[in-house]
C-alpha cells in the first residue's frame, strides 16, 4: 500500500492546522456578539454572512483551483482570512462593519476550505483516500481545543476583540509550511473547465446522494456551531467553550483510532451512523443543564463530524472526474455555505420565538428526516457505475 504520510502531506497538515485557527476560534465570536447585545436571530445572521462571501467567491475558487493551481489559490485565501481576523479589532458595536468583516472571512475560509482538501486529495493515494482525508482532517479539528482553553487564560468576551487579530497573525504563518508542499503535476487543460463540463459533472447520478447528505450534515454542523456555545452560556455554565473540547476529542479519537473503519465497513454505512450520532447530539443538548450533559452532546457531535466529513469529501472526489476535482470540491464546500446562510438565521429566529430547547430538538428532527431521505437515494443511486 502506498504511504499516506509524505513530506508534502506533513507540510500541508501543518499549514492547514495553522490556518484552521481562524475557522475554529470564530466559534467564540457568538459570545462577543452576545456581549455587544445581539439577539439569537442577529447572531445567526452575522454568522451566516460569511457564507454570502464564500458562496459569491465559489465560481472563482473553482476556476482558480482547476486552471490556475492549488497553491496560488491557497496563498490568496490565507491573506484574505488573516485580513478579516485582523479587522475584528475595529468592531466595537453591532452594525455594517460586523457583516463586512464576516463577508471577508467567508471568502477566505471558503477558499481555504476548498483548496486545502482539494490539494490533500491530490497528495493522498487514491487507494487510501478516505483514510488519508480522515487523518488530514485532524489538522482542522485539533484547533477547536483552543475554545475551551481561552476562558481559562482570561479571554472573556470583551477580550475577544483583540484575541482574533492575534490569531490572524498566526494564520499568516501558515504560508511557510505551504511553501514546502510539492503540488502534484496535473494533466488538465484549461479547456476542460467549461460551463457544460461543470454542469454535466455535478449532475452525475452518483453525486446526488452526496449532495443531499452534505446538506443534512452541514446543516446540523451550522446550527450546532452557531448556537451550542451561547445555549450553554444561557444555562449558566461557567465555561461554555468546554463543549468544543469534547467535540474535538470525539472527532480526533475516531480519526486517530478508526480512520480505516469506513473502508472496512463501507463508507455509506459509517456515514449513516455518523449522521445519527450528530442528531443525537442535539437531543442531549436540548435538555442539557449541566457541563456533563453538554460534554456528551459535544462528544456525540464530534464523533459524527469525525466520520461524516472524510466519507463525504472522499465520495465527492471518487465520484467526480479528475479534471474537475477542484470544481466538485467547490460545490461540496459551497453547500456548507448554503446551509449556514439559510439555517443559522432560521434556527436563530426559531430560538428567539420558542427557546433554545425547542430549536435544538427541531435540529435533531432535521437531521433524522434528512438521514432517511439520503439513505433512500444512496440505495438507489450510490452504487451505480460512473457514467
Amino acid at each position: 500500500m502506498p504511504p499516506i504520510v509524505t513530506r508534502s502531506f506533513v507540510m500541508l497538515f501543518v499549514g492547514h492546522l495553522l490556518q484552521a485557527l481562524g475557522y475554529s476560534t470564530m466559534l467564540l465570536f457568538p459570545l462577543y456578539l452576545d456581549f455587544l447585545g445581539a439577539s439569537r436571530a442577529e447572531i445567526g445572521a452575522v454568522m451566516a454572512a460569511a457564507s454570502v462571501g464564500g458562496l459569491a467567491a465559489r465560481p472563482v475558487i473553482a476556476w482558480g483551483l482547476d486552471v490556475w493551481g492549488r497553491k496560488p489559490v491557497l496563498v490568496v485565501g490565507t491573506l484574505l482570512l488573516a485580513l478579516g481576523m485582523l479587522s475584528v479589532a475595529a468592531i466595537d458595536a453591532l452594525g455594517p462593519g460586523v457583516y463586512l468583516m464576516r463577508l471577508l472571512i467567508g471568502v477566505g475560509t471558503g477558499t481555504l476550505f476548498t483548496g486545502y482538501f482539494t490539494l490533500a486529495g491530490d497528495v493522498i493515494p487514491d487507494q487510501r483516500r478516505t483514510e488519508g482525508l480522515a487523518l488530514f482532517g485532524i489538522s482542522g479539528l485539533a484547533p477547536l481545543v483552543i475554545n475551551a482553553v481561552a476562558p481559562g487564560v482570561g479571554i472573556a468576551p470583551p477580550q475577544l476583540r483583540w484575541f482574533f487579530p492575534v490569531v490572524g497573525l498566526v494564520i499568516l504563518s501558515s504560508l511557510i509550511p505551504l511553501a514546502g508542499v510539492v503540488e502534484p503535476p496535473r494533466t488538465v487543460e484549461s479547456k476542460a473547465f467549461s460551463v457544460g463540463a461543470v454542469v454535466q459533472a455535478l449532475r452525475r447520478p452518483r453525486l446526488l446522494p452526496v449532495w443531499v447528505a452534505t446538506l443534512v450534515f452541514a446543516g446540523m454542523v451550522a446550527v450546532f456551531m452557531a448556537f451550542a456555545t451561547v445555549a450553554a452560556q444561557s444555562r449558566g455554565l461557567a465555561n461554555p467553550g468546554l463543549v468544543w473540547l469534547t467535540y474535538a476529542a470525539g472527532a480526533l479519537s475516531v480519526r486517530l483510532f478508526g480512520a480505516r473503519l469506513p473502508e472496512q465497513l463501507g463508507p455509506s454505512r459509517v456515514a449513516a451512523a455518523a449522521l445519527l450520532c450528530y442528531s443525537g447530539a442535539f437531543v442531549f443538548a436540548a435538555d442539557a443543564h449541566s457541563a456533563g450533559a453538554f460534554a456528551w452532546a459535544g462528544l456525540l457531535a464530534g464523533v459524527g463530524h469525525g466520520y461524516c466529513f472524510p466519507v463525504l469529501s472522499g465520495q465527492v472526489l471518487a465520484r467526480s472526474p479528475l479534471a474537475l476535482r477542484g470544481t466538485a470540491m467547490a460545490a461540496f464546500t459551497g453547500l456548507w455555505g448554503v446551509t449556514r446562510l439559510v439555517l443559522a438565521p432560521a434556527f436563530g429566529w426559531l430560538s428567539d420565538v420558542s427557546g433554545d430547547t425547542f430549536m435544538l430538538r427541531a435540529a435533531a428532527v432535521y437531521g433524522l428526516v434528512g438521514l432517511v431521505g439520503w439513505v433512500a437515494l444512496e440505495l438507489r443511486l450510490g452504487g451505480e457505475p460512473a457514467p
